[in-house]
């Protein structure tokens, strides 16, 4: 068996991959930041106020080697904290696009009108170096 017949065998077997998917594969490389430490997912709660119907606010921490941020996910607002507090560009990453904010002084942010789906946060510290929230689901 050469390599056309190979290739033609693999074809008849496995599916064409959906455009979609292609194109998440194609995003996913583009969200890549090589030089960004990763901050994982360490903690996870859901407050819900007694009375009151809904999901209720989620509140996140994720753990990095020299950060941490807390975050507080109430529909479609997140706000949040780097500890220690840190200057930095936030950046929130989605399969809708990107948008961004700054950190105050005390290194708090907020962002409204999240989109739906998967999300992730990417900090650009003011010492050039960057750290990247693992994806959650809003």
């Amino acid at each position: 068996m050469n390599d056309e017949e190979l290739a033609e065998a693999l074809r008849e077997v496995f599916p064409p991959v959906p455009e979609h998917a292609r194109a998440l594969g194609r995003a996913a490389f583009a969200w890549f930041e090589p030089a960004a430490a990763l901050a994982t997912l360490t903690s996870e709660t859901v407050a819900v106020p007694s009375g009151v119907r809904g999901g209720g606010t989620r509140l996140l921490t994720f753990s990095g080697a020299r950060i941490s941020v807390e975050v507080e996910v109430c529909g479609r607002e997140i706000v949040g904290q780097l500890a220690p507090p840190s200057a930095a560009e936030v950046v929130l990453r989605s399969p809708g696009g990107e948008r961004g904010t700054r950190t105050d002084e005390a290194g708090s942010f907020a962002l409204s009108g999240v989109p739906p789906g998967v999300v992730s946060l990417l900090f650009r510290l003011a010492d050039a170096t960057s750290v990247v929230t693992s994806w959650i689901r809003v």
